[in-house]
C-alpha cells in the first residue's frame, strides 16, 4: 500500500512510506461505480433527499456524482436492507447479507486499494507504463465522465474497472482536518481511528481514483486526496463494498 519514491516519480508524501497491509478477511469490491440510475432508484424508492439534486439529473448509465459522503452512505444502508429482502439477490451475496450478516458499504482505503492494484504495487490497475486508451483523464482528452464499462483494458488484477480516472470514489476512511495536516498518515493502522463512521463532519474523508479532467498523477492507485463529508463535487461519486460488518 502506498508509494516508494525511488519506483514512482510521482509519489506524495501523502502516500509513503509504501508499506504491507494485511486485509483478514474477504469482501466483494463493485466492478463500477454506482451510476445515476442506480442512484435514481434509491432516491425514488426511500424517498431520500439528496444534498444536490443534480445528482439524479446525469446521464443514466454514467457515474453519479454530485453526492456528498453521507449520501453515499444512506445509498449503501438502502442497498443492505434492499438486498436482504429482495427474493431475486443472487448468490453468495444473498448469503452473505442475510445468514452471514455483511453489509454493502463505503470500502476503506486499504480496500479500495487493493482491489485497485492487487498485491504487487503497481502504479496503475493494468501495470506500471502510462495509456490513455486505459482510462478516462486528462490526457485520454475526454474531459468528461463517461459511461461505465467503457475502458475495460483498466481492469485490474482482480476484475474490478474504472478505478483509475472517471469519478473520483469516496472510500470510508477519514483523512486529516480541514485546517490542519494529515491527520492519518501511513502507515495504515485500521484501528487508529481513521475508520470511525461516527467521526465529526470536519475530518475530511479520503478519495480515490482522480477522474476525467485531472491528470495521470491523480489515476494511480495509490494517489489519495480528500474532501468535506456533507460538500458536493462536480467529480467524485463511489462504489460499495460488501464485506463483513464492523
Amino acid at each position: 500500500m502506498g508509494s516508494d519514491p525511488r519506483r514512482d516519480a510521482d509519489a506524495s508524501a501523502d502516500e509513503q512510506p509504501q508499506h504491507t497491509v494485511n486485509l483478514p478477511y474477504e469482501y466483494y469490491m463493485a466492478r463500477y461505480p454506482v451510476t445515476v440510475a442506480q442512484f435514481q432508484a434509491f432516491v425514488q424508492a426511500s424517498g431520500y433527499k439528496p444534498g444536490n439534486e443534480d445528482c439524479v439529473r446525469g446521464l443514466p448509465n454514467h457515474p453519479v456524482v454530485w453526492v456528498s459522503w453521507h449520501d453515499a452512505l444512506a445509498y449503501c444502508d438502502w442497498l443492505t436492507a434492499r438486498l436482504r429482502e429482495w427474493p431475486e439477490t443472487p448468490e453468495p451475496l444473498a448469503q452473505v447479507l442475510r445468514a452471514a450478516g455483511w453489509c454493502v458499504a463505503l470500502p476503506s482505503e486499504a480496500e479500495w486499494e487493493k482491489a485497485a492494484r492487487g498485491s504487487d504495487g503497481r502504479r496503475y490497475p493494468w501495470g506500471d507504463d502510462l495509456d490513455p486508451n486505459r482510462a478516462n483523464y486528462y490526457e485520454t482528452g475526454i474531459g468528461k465522465t463517461n459511461a461505465v464499462g467503457c475502458f475495460p483494458g483498466g481492469v485490474s488484477p482482480h476484475g474490478v474497472e474504472e478505478m483509475s480516472g472517471n469519478v473520483w470514489e469516496w472510500t470510508r476512511s477519514l483523512c486529516r482536518l480541514a485546517w490542519d495536516k494529515l491527520t492519518f498518515p501511513y502507515p495504515y493502522k485500521p484501528d487508529d481511528g481513521r475508520e470511525q463512521l461516527q467521526a465529526p463532519d470536519d475530518i475530511y474523508r479520503v478519495v480515490r481514483g482522480g477522474a476525467a479532467w485531472y491528470g495521470h498523477q491523480d489515476a494511480r492507485c495509490a494517489c489519495r486526496y480528500s474532501g468535506g463529508a456533507r460538500v458536493v463535487y462536480r467529480g467524485v461519486g463511489f462504489r460499495v463494498v460488501v464485506r463483513p460488518c464492523f
